[in-house]
């Protein structure tokens, strides 16, 4: 069995968010312990794939991480529509004792952290606190593979979808350039063709709701890349994305059509749970606020939306009018944290008393989206993978960035550290593969793989 020492060794993070190490996390000890299987972002399939054809591997760190953090209980959320998955899932179950397969409900976000442990326990975690004061540690799927591997974290799994000639998931080195992945969904394509797919088409990392776009095709993968979609540039979704990133274009629109309807808070999967975040009263804020070109007065302090989780329903499918009050109230949630506001956190334990009424169910948001035109598929695919060259960045992980301890010229093989965080917060880092250190510098490691 691993032990917190070797999961921090082998640099693994969280592979679907943000990348807090999980060694953390392990060392203490809870009550029940939660693997996010929900996988609730439309086109996205990775971990549902991992699941099915690599369930052994899985099982093997899912018991570790039991056995470290002395969990009670284990429940493992998939979404019930996945009957065939659950099944495979009974039936290769090491420790049905210890572990429940949970069928969850098809909605969005269903696996947001805190509308998980809702879900799957009834219990509400306050706003702002961790999991832990609950008793409940979440860890999603392929973090949990990555530790059942039991070796270095160099290879992540991503599906790549959307206006593809063939939706794949795939397990690609860190490092390598989003073209090279995106082209192996594009079979039929020759190399001309996809140097000039920026011209034409958009990237999201990540999920169609969470994710960002991509500034260049040519940015690697990360301990944390989950989904690259690709959308024709004249897709709404990327409009709308591209409109939410253009701060005074969001006031402006908001300032001249919100009539504080308040369908973005009844709808906000935080605000069900009796957190005191409320969209709505972010937009009002705006609209009562000076604003003019080149002028742009500060806007009055809001703590509740500390609370937001920053899902984006608000925005890309609640607001009937097509507003932005998911970007209105971030910009208030970091406008709140910078002044150092506390939030009155009344109320926390209530959930709203309509919450099974008002969960957003994904082919809606599929339809809003106008992704039901796409495929939504993505086996995993094995391929023959030659990267030229894997650029690896010394920060993909919550905390300090790593400190490389290689050099121009260096020849590395796989597996070897390449930076370390010492002591601090962080993740080591290792080598994908057998090559040679092009390039170094503060901010990323250059290799060439030998042929």
């Amino acid at each position: 069995m691993a032990t917190t020492e070797q999961i921090k060794e082998f640099g693994i993070v969280g592979a679907g968010g943000a990348g807090f190490p999980t060694y953390v996390k392990l060392g203490s000890e809870t009550e029940i312990f939660i693997v996010n299987a929900a996988e609730c972002e439309p086109l996205l399939h990775k971990d549902k794939e991992l699941l099915r054809l690599k369930s052994e591997i899985f099982y093997k760190g899912l018991v570790t991480c039991l056995d470290l953090t002395a969990a009670q209980r284990c429940i493992i959320g998939v979404k019930a529509k996945y009957t065939d998955l659950i099944t495979h899932l009974k039936e290769t179950n090491p420790a049905p004792d210890r572990i429940e397969i949970m069928g969850l409900r098809d909605f969005y976000p269903v696996g947001d952290e805190i509308t998980l442990i809702y879900e799957t326990t009834g219990r509400v975690v306050a706003p702002r606190a961790l999991p832990s004061s609950q008793g409940v540690i979440v860890n999603n799927v392929e973090t949990i593979y990555n530790i059942g591997l039991g070796t270095p974290l160099v290879t992540k799994f991503i599906t790549v979808g959307g206006d593809v000639q063939q939706p794949v998931s795939v397990e690609v080195p860190i490092g390598m350039p989003f073209r090279e992945v995106i082209a192996l969904a594009h079979p039929n394509l020759k190399g001309a063709d996809l140097a000039h797919m920026e011209e034409d088409f958009a990237v999201i990392v990540g999920g169609p709701m969470m994710g960002k776009l991509a500034t260049s095709l040519d940015e690697p993968v990360t301990k944390t890349t989950g989904g690259l979609l690709v959308f024709a540039k004249d897709h709404p979704l990327i409009q709308r994305f591209e409109t939410a990133a253009q701060e005074k274009r969001v006031k402006r629109i908001g300032k001249s059509a919100c009539d504080q309807c308040s369908i973005c808070s009844e709808l906000c999967p935080r605000h069900l749970l009796g957190h005191p975040v409320e969209p709505h009263k972010a937009m009002r804020n705006l609209m009562f606020s000076s604003f003019a070109e080149g002028i742009d007065q500060t806007l009055a302090i809001l703590p509740h939306t500390l609370a937001c989780a920053e899902c984006n329903l608000c925005t890309l499918v609640s607001c009937p009018e097509g507003l932005y009050p998911a970007q209105v109230t971030i910009a208030s949630k970091k406008q709140a944290m910078a002044a150092k506001a506390t939030l009155d956190a009344a109320n926390e334990d209530n959930a709203h008393p309509l919450i099974d009424y008002r969960r957003t169910p994904v082919k809606k948001i599929m339809t809003r989206l106008a992704l039901d035109r796409f495929q939504n598929k993505g086996a995993l695919s094995a391929f023959a993978l030659h990267p030229k060259q894997l650029t690896i960045r010394t920060s993909q992980h919550i905390g300090a960035p790593a400190t490389p301890m290689v050099t121009t010229g260096d020849k590395v093989t796989r597996y070897q550290k390449i930076a370390s965080v010492g002591d601090k917060l962080g993740a080591e880092i290792h080598s994908p593969v057998d090559g040679q250190i092009t390039a170094v510098n503060d901010r990323e490691i250059v290799i060439a793989p030998f042929a």
